[in-house]
């Protein structure tokens, strides 16, 4: 028999679920528009990794949650330490972040930020080494985003053949 506890149990994974598939949403609109700007420069496009996917939005949830700043996880490192405990190879990588509050929809502001604020943040968007990228979101509950985007390059075939032996 369902309880009126079970009743709203099943309400909120509803609501957080639908809160994940919005940001999930987000998320792809950032990354889309992002592969546009870098075909519109002479980059080829990225490719979605699931694997990146989960370690920017782990980078976004605890950057919400803690409100660290910079780069560098007080517990979880950089980039690079982050993606080497969630098991992701590569051979280059590196990452965006923005925050902002105010805003319905960051896709288009987080997009502008990073293409106009610093040198290092374009180069990261342009950079023709990089091949996978993925972007995590995560609202705080003042109603700030998180946004992250990993990018990188995997390891070339004969590291990784070389790696196994």
């Amino acid at each position: 028999m369902n309880t009126r506890r079970d009743l709203f149990r099943i309400v909120g994974a509803l609501s957080v679920a639908a809160s994940a598939t919005a940001q999930d949403n987000l998320a792809r609109r950032v990354f889309d528009r992002i592969n546009e700007l870098r075909m519109a420069r002479g980059s080829q496009p990225l490719a979605w990794s699931a694997a990146v996917a989960a370690c920017a939005y782990e980078q976004s949830r605890r950057k919400a949650l803690l409100r660290f700043e910079g780069h560098n996880d007080p517990e979880r490192g950089d980039v690079a330490a982050r993606l080497n405990a969630a098991g992701v190879r590569w051979s280059a990588c590196g990452e965006n972040l923005f925050m902002e509050k105010g805003w319905d929809d960051p896709s288009n502001l987080a997009v502008v930020f990073w293409w106009y604020s610093t040198s290092g943040h374009q180069e990261n968007l342009l950079n023709p080494m990089y091949t996978e990228s993925a972007i995590g979101i995560a609202e705080g509950e003042d109603g700030t985003f998180f946004v992250t985007q990993i990018f990188l390059t995997p390891p070339a075939a004969h590291e990784l053949t070389r790696n196994r032996h």
